[in-house]
């Protein structure tokens, strides 16, 4: 305990480098978690004023009041309606679905973007720790051989003392990985309720103009016929 505490006193005065850089990325990976995760509830939002607005009324076959529900959406979530509505109704040149899916795609990236870093961080910080540890023992090997000081009790307090940046390496890891995962299966949710509003408002896209056509009058057309 003791020597943990005095490791944590040499990073207060910034002697030990790899300390401070591991500790300096776990506040910079609070701060990206953090960030992202309100990024994911913000398209979540969205996406559910979406349904709310844009799918009831191309449920109702407007489909112009459908695009002037697009208005009020907030991008990357309201091209994904919007593009494909515009090609619906002839005001752009292109097919509906092929819009729609770029359009996913690109709110897609924009929910994964630099969720790359905390998938790294959880790869890379235990080693970055290690690195930490082997430094810290070498220097306290070091010291005891320039002092010719020696014993058990010299050894584990350095070695002690070094084995705390492994520890933060590790815990930084961790943080990173259950961040990363969090996030993943926030995002993962996001554009699956997505990709159901949008199939659904492209499924009233592309049946809103079919007619409607009544069994029983063909079959009592075809009987007359006879």
């Amino acid at each position: 305990m003791n020597g943990f505490l005095d490791a944590f006193g040499t990073f207060a005065h910034g002697d030990d480098p790899i300390l401070v850089f591991t500790l300096v990325c776990s506040v910079l990976i609070v701060a990206l978690a953090l960030e992202r995760a309100f990024a994911v509830i913000r398209v979540r939002s969205v996406v559910r004023r979406a349904a709310a607005g844009v799918l009831v009324a191309a449920r109702e076959g407007d489909l112009v009041r459908a695009r002037s529900a697009c208005d009020d959406l907030a991008s990357p979530v309201r091209e994904v309606f919007s593009d494909a509505l515009d090609r619906a109704l002839r005001r752009t040149r292109g097919q509906p679905r092929s819009a729609m899916q770029r359009a996913q795609k690109r709110v897609a990236a924009r929910l994964r973007a630099m969720l790359w870093v905390l998938g790294t961080s959880g790869a890379l910080m235990p080693f970055v720790g290690l690195l930490g540890t082997v430094l810290g023992v070498m220097n306290s090997f070091k010291a005891i051989g320039e002092t010719g000081a020696g014993g058990f009790q010299v050894v584990s307090t350095g070695i002690s003392a070094a084995l705390v940046a492994t520890a933060a390496g590790l815990f930084v890891a961790l943080e990173a990985v259950v961040f990363f995962n969090i996030l993943q299966n926030m995002a993962a949710a996001v554009l699956r309720e997505l990709s159901l509003a949008a199939d659904e408002t492209l499924e009233m896209i592309e049946t809103a103009d079919a007619p409607a056509v009544a069994p029983e009058a063909g079959h009592a057309g075809s009987s007359a016929g006879s």
